[in-house]
């Protein structure tokens, strides 16, 4: 059976980033906390409602794995975090719209963080049910065969979605039609407050490739290179009729399920803060000379304008009326 880990390890020289890509990675990476730490505030001070999933911790791989793909390639986000729409470049005001109610986001307002959808950027949404949109990646997945698009569709999810029949359904369907996908769970060992150890009888999501005879292969989400490269090389594979791959990034959570969750049932949040995958970017890019500390203080404060310019943005937006909710309808 053909081995993503094998394949990636024949292509060692490339397993080191550009170090134009890695700024890039640590520029999305700093923004999009920036935004979500920027957004928890706001919630706190009732400004908006405390609709986002805090993706702290995950933001490197996410922007990583995005950064492996051809920007045409349609992506379905999971529901933690922003990162997935930072790295392809979303309004930061539009994104805090949705969130707010207000006029001038992705889905005007109305969906929330978890419905930004941005097509000419490739930004596709996420299900209104968990593991709904693994159903939605097949049949995006044939389209782009049918229409011999030479796309790959990418589908994050979480360990939690992994247990959803959806997620078994969908890779066996995908599997037999040898569809351009590419599944990539993000499994930070917690399903909004359930560890992965009372959910999940495997020890790893990835193992679950084998049932469906396709490859599958563990990642470390602090390791921005691994992850371009996993994601590259399981991309490369499905442009190319081979099917589809599944990935799993063991990531952490540095926050809890929302914006405002006190996370009393974690005892392990202060101990794994200490390795924060974005800091430790931080300090490897500082580290091998590609920026210093008084550039990275600064690309910090301009991640920070830039979330406060779209803060006002979002603010200066009118709020929808009621009658909004009749308006987009198909009847």
């Amino acid at each position: 059976m053909a081995d993503l880990a094998s394949e990636a390890a024949s292509r060692a020289g490339s397993r080191v980033l550009r170090n134009d890509l890695l700024a890039d990675i640590l520029r999305k990476s700093l923004l999009t906390r920036t935004f979500e730490d920027r957004f928890v505030r706001l919630a706190m001070e009732g400004v908006v409602p405390p609709l986002l999933h805090p993706g702290a911790g995950q933001e490197v791989a996410q922007i990583a794995a995005i950064a492996a793909l051809h920007d045409d390639d349609p992506v379905l986000y999971a529901h933690r975090g922003v990162g997935y729409m930072i790295a392809r470049g979303v309004s930061l005001s539009a994104m805090l719209a949705d969130c707010a109610g207000r006029e001038g986001g992705t889905n005007n307002g109305k969906g929330g963080v978890m419905h930004v959808v941005d097509t000419s950027r490739g930004i596709y949404g996420e299900s209104g049910t968990l593991g709904g949109g693994f159903v939605i990646s097949v049949g995006m997945g044939m389209a782009a065969k049918k229409k011999k698009t030479g796309q790959v569709v990418v589908h994050f999810f979480g360990d939690g979605g992994s247990n959803r029949g959806t997620f078994h359904e969908s890779l066996n369907w995908a599997a037999v039609q040898k569809l351009p996908c590419v599944y990539i769970c993000e499994n930070n060992g917690w399903a909004v407050s359930v560890p992965v150890s009372e959910s999940t009888a495997v020890e790893n999501i990835a193992d679950r490739a084998h049932g469906y005879g396709i490859p599958g292969v563990v990642v470390d989400g602090a390791d921005p290179d691994a992850v371009v490269d996993a994601v590259r090389t399981a991309a490369e594979r499905a442009r190319a009729g081979a099917g589809p791959s599944l990935i799993e990034i063991k990531a952490i959570r540095l926050r809890g399920h929302y914006a405002t969750d006190p996370q009393d049932y974690r005892p392990d949040a202060a101990e794994v803060a200490k390795n924060d995958p974005l800091e430790a970017l931080c300090a490897r890019v500082v580290g091998a000379g590609l920026i210093s500390a008084a550039e990275l203080e600064s690309l910090r404060q301009a991640c920070a304008a830039e979330v406060e310019e779209a803060v006002s943005t979002m603010q200066a937006a009118a709020p929808l009326g009621a009658e909004a909710a009749f308006e987009d309808l198909l009847v």
